[in-house]
């Protein structure tokens, strides 16, 4: 089954650029809801509107680890 290809997030307007820690690569967050639990969050992304956890390569200095219910 092929893989479904997202469409790239939408960096609104006068979003201010920062820098990734891992990288230093040019990043912006975009402030979204968690569909989850509907509680807000940033999302880093490249300037094309990527994740940049995906392009990160040190994207696992930043992973959380997962709390087993």
């Amino acid at each position: 089954m092929p893989r479904k290809v997202r469409t790239p997030w939408v960096i609104p307007e006068g979003t201010p650029p920062s820098k990734c820690r891992g990288c230093a690569a040019e990043i912006y967050f975009v402030a979204y809801t968690r569909k989850a639990d509907n509680k807000p969050g940033r999302m880093p992304l490249n300037a094309d509107g990527t994740p940049h956890f995906a392009t990160c390569p040190n994207a696992e200095e930043f992973r959380k680890e997962r709390v087993s219910r």
